[in-house]
């Protein structure tokens, strides 16, 4: 049996959010910028009037400002707007045939369920934490170091046992 207590607050929902919808954002932003690069390159080799090529590139240099240095913190801030006071804690007790979930924003118990293995999509591991996908829109956050009983390496060799193909970790061997 693993216990494992997650504080659902900001970092906890920044650190999930970066994990998956990061590299779709570091993607498109990227794959948008390539775009305007070349396309001003292309302006430029044709002679195009200046505001065009210009143009191109000012986006190119925008979107990729955006990613390196904007995006975390406008993230960061837009999730603690909408957390504000809806903080909560999670308990998962993980068995042999599933797992258990409580979730209290503070003394009143939110949610309580319990989910068998074979109901997980996937769950894929990070360095800091497991993203379980019950299906396409619940996904639940597990932060590593919220294990009170049982290690974290134990849990995620249960994990993919358990789940198989279906666990997908990003964690190297040490």
């Amino acid at each position: 049996m693993f216990v494992n207590e997650t504080k659902n607050d900001v970092e906890t929902n920044l650190s999930a959010t970066l994990h998956t919808g990061g590299p779709i954002m570091a993607g498109a932003c990227g794959g948008f910028a390539a775009f305007f690069a070349v396309l001003g390159a292309v302006l430029l080799a044709l002679k195009a009037d200046v505001f065009f090529y210009a143009f191109c590139f000012a986006a190119a240099a925008l979107l990729l400002i955006f990613l390196f240095f904007c995006y975390k913190p406008v993230l960061k801030a837009v999730l603690k707007k909408s957390l504000a006071g809806k903080e909560a804690a999670h308990r998962f007790v993980f068995r042999e045939d599933g797992f258990e979930l409580k979730s209290e924003r503070g003394e009143q118990i939110t949610a309580k369920g319990t989910v068998a293995y074979a109901d997980i999509m996937k769950v894929v591991e990070y360095s800091d934490m497991w993203i379980v996908y019950l299906d396409r829109s619940t996904v639940l956050a597990v932060a590593r170091g919220g294990m009170t009983q049982g290690k974290a390496e134990d849990l995620s060799v249960l994990f993919g046992v358990k789940l198989g193909e279906r666990f997908v970790s990003h964690v190297r061997a040490r």
